[in-house]
């Protein structure tokens, strides 16, 4: 649980009252719905309450790109357009879960009360988010397709996963194309990966959830 969201949790919310950066109300969203398209204007933010939403960009050769999946307590959206108008948003999100419960901060609606606190609360998200992109670009490089495949799942359980002793339980519609996306490989590539994995009992996987029998021995 991030700063913020510790902070919607513990100050609870008054009618008509913000505080520095407040995500309320919070929307339910279907399963595969668009929260917003590539190309809208960027006039919000938004933290997951609960489920997962994937961000995903076309470029202009008509690739899809899968940058992130976002789940409990991530935040997404462009944050540039807190300090600029006219900006847009450069990925699309939908969900990949039903109910999905999604908090928003319509920038037009925000004033910082304490600045401090604040700035200090965006600086430590920008810091998070700077942080799991550089994770992501150095897997990418230092990494073969099936240690890329195997730290995207890994990375996935460990946010959103469901702790039975040393089992974990994914909740989640990712099919094998989205996999490849992120893991910058094929879908063939995760195929084989994933049915490795299922024969070696390491995990049991249908199509939108995966139980890991040990988060530990992914890698082995």
């Amino acid at each position: 649980m991030n700063a913020i969201q510790r902070k919607i949790e513990n100050e609870g919310h008054q009618p008509g009252f913000q505080r520095g950066l407040m995500f309320l109300p919070f929307n339910t969203f279907g399963k595969f719905q668009s929260i917003y398209t590539q190309g809208d204007l960027a006039n919000r933010l938004f933290m997951v309450k609960s489920g997962s939403v994937k961000l995903m960009e076309v470029s202009e050769s008509g690739d899809q790109v899968i940058q992130d999946i976002k789940t409990e307590g991530e935040i997404f959206g462009e944050w540039n357009a807190l300090f600029q108008k006219e900006l847009y948003y450069k990925n699309s999100a939908v969900t990949l879960s039903d109910n999905t419960e999604i908090h928003c901060l319509k920038l037009s609606e925000t004033f910082f009360e304490n600045v401090s606190n604040s700035m200090a609360d965006l600086s430590l998200l920008v810091l998070e988010e700077y942080n799991k992109m550089n994770t992501r670009h150095q897997r990418l490089l230092n990494n073969d397709a099936a240690y890329r495949i195997k730290e995207a799942l890994l990375s996935l359980a460990q946010k959103a996963g469901q702790k039975f002793g040393d089992e974990t339980l994914l909740k989640i519609w990712l099919s094998h194309e989205d996999l490849s996306k992120l893991a910058d490989t094929s879908r063939q590539t995760v195929t084989t990966v994933m049915n490795d994995l299922k024969n070696k009992g390491k995990i049991i996987y249908s199509r939108d959830r995966i139980l890991f029998r040990n988060l530990s021995n992914i890698h082995q």
